[in-house]
């Protein structure tokens, strides 16, 4: 598979303990990330940021993320 590359985006479309959680992780706005692999049917998603695999929801993933030009 491919790795595509994204950029995080803001994480008021999130709740507060979701974004707590992610940002005590180390993600952060402006964060680069690669996809590892998406399952299907909307189901989690694994990215890597800082050679850190984490596993995200199909819908947390689509608010947070934006295509890297």
């Amino acid at each position: 598979m491919n790795s595509r590359k994204y950029i995080l985006h803001s994480f008021n479309c999130l709740n507060e303990p979701t974004a707590n959680r992610l940002h005590n992780m180390g993600l952060c706005e402006g964060c680069p990330i690669k996809v590892i692999r998406r399952y299907p049917f909307h189901g989690p998603v694994i990215i890597e940021n800082n050679n850190q695999r984490i596993g995200i929801r199909y819908h947390d993933f689509a608010a947070l993320t934006e295509v890297e030009v």
